[in-house]
């Protein structure tokens, strides 16, 4: 049996993905939240950003209007074969149709069968490596090869067994961090012990690829990534079961590269960092505040040793109060606070280097919080580095 689920998984995960593809028009209906059915006809436009269902009601359609952040209903084909559970009116086509967006398609192929595989497909990704999460096997598999850009970058990782949402969100989050940037689950799948689909999700436009890679395993081979990713995937769910705010300090760090602007980018930053001290310190109290965190830095340095140094300390106090406290990198400071420039990158600016030292100390509270040991890349230190068992 364990053969057959490594097999299947092995087979599962190398399935390259359609991410364009249309669903020809045929019976379906508009169904607005605690309002009847209206039929007619809607046909699925699918591509690598977008989809759109164009919808001709049989005898005129009224959407209701819906608060932000809401949707306006679902659209569902009349056979059950596939459905868009939350649609939003996009306004009328030139020759009168309904135009629908949705971020998410559901398909059904053989709803009667019992899930032995799931497999989730990332865009912005790619590496390979077999794991074990939570004791179900787990096989990741680059599902691109010589691409020059991230976003052109895809992996499959297919896991035993169904997986929930939260899982979902847990495994996403896992390999953003891993990949140093956020990534886009664009497919969510699951599959009979025979290999056949049972159901599968087309996600679009909830989240962006990051737009630059700032990976902690930059030259690095992909058995460690996969361990990190594994380290992360299963500490997380039980660091929030214990109230630990592990998803948004992540957040913070993967978030950091939706943004062009270094202050903005180094602030996130700041703040996962930030978020992980204060819980360290004070849990879930809203205090007043201090006019320093130089002890609670130094208190989570001692707990969790981080390696800083006093003056690696001093030096993220002065970065926290100018960028969370003014907002951005200050040019009259550049000179007073200029760090040692790297012999091999020396136009490297003030910021640049100071933005590389915040970012390896994220990830340094990162990798202790969930248990990762081994080699990481020093984004400072241009390097990597090799983190002691705490």
């Amino acid at each position: 049996m364990l053969h057959d689920i490594s097999r299947l998984l092995k087979d599962v995960s190398s399935r390259q993905p359609i991410e364009s593809f249309t669903i020809e028009s045929g019976p379906a209906y508009f169904e607005a939240y605690e309002a009847k059915r209206t039929a007619g006809k809607a046909a699925v436009f699918v591509t690598r950003s977008s989809i759109t269902i164009r919808f001709a009601a049989d005898n005129g359609l009224t959407v209701p209007s819906a608060a932000s952040g809401e949707s306006n209903g679902r659209i569902v084909s009349a056979d059950g074969t596939w459905s868009a559970p939350n649609v939003n009116d996009a306004g009328r086509a030139s020759d009168g149709d309904h135009l629908f967006e949705t971020h998410e398609l559901e398909v059904v192929r053989d709803a009667a069968s019992k899930v032995a595989a799931t497999r989730l497909v990332f865009a912005g990704v790619a590496w390979s490596g077999t794991s074990l999460l939570d004791g179900r096997q787990v096989v990741a598999c680059p599902l691109t090869r010589d691409v020059a850009s991230h976003h052109d970058r895809r992996m499959a990782i297919t896991i035993e067994g169904d997986v929930s949402p939260a899982q979902t969100k847990t495994i996403r989050r896992a390999c953003s961090f891993v990949s140093g940037h956020g990534v886009e689950v664009l497919r969510y799948e699951t599959y009979s012990a025979h290999g056949s689909l049972i159901r599968l999700t087309h996600h679009r436009g909830f989240r962006r690829v990051g737009r630059a890679i700032h990976s902690p395993f930059v030259d690095i081979a992909d058995e460690h990534r996969m361990r990190a990713w594994t380290a992360l995937a299963e500490a997380m769910p039980r660091l929030l079961e214990a109230g630990v705010p592990i998803d948004i300090v992540i957040n913070h760090i993967s978030g950091q590269n939706q943004v062009v602007e270094i202050e903005v980018s180094a602030a996130l930053m700041m703040l996962a960092a930030m978020t992980a001290i204060h819980h360290r310190m004070h849990g879930d109290k809203v205090n007043e505040g201090a006019t320093s965190r130089r002890r609670e830095l130094a208190h989570l340095n001692r707990e969790l040793k981080l390696g800083l140094s006093d003056a690696d300390i001093d030096r993220f106090e002065k970065l926290r109060v100018e960028l969370l406290e003014t907002g951005f990198f200050h040019k009259f400071l550049d000179e007073a606070n200029r760090r040692p420039i790297h012999p091999d990158h020396p136009r490297q600016t003030r910021a640049q280097l100071d933005i590389k030292f915040i970012r390896d100390v994220a990830h340094l509270i990162v990798f202790r919080l969930c248990g990762y040991s081994g080699p990481f890349y020093s984004a400072e230190q241009f390097a990597v580095r090799e983190l002691a068992e705490a």
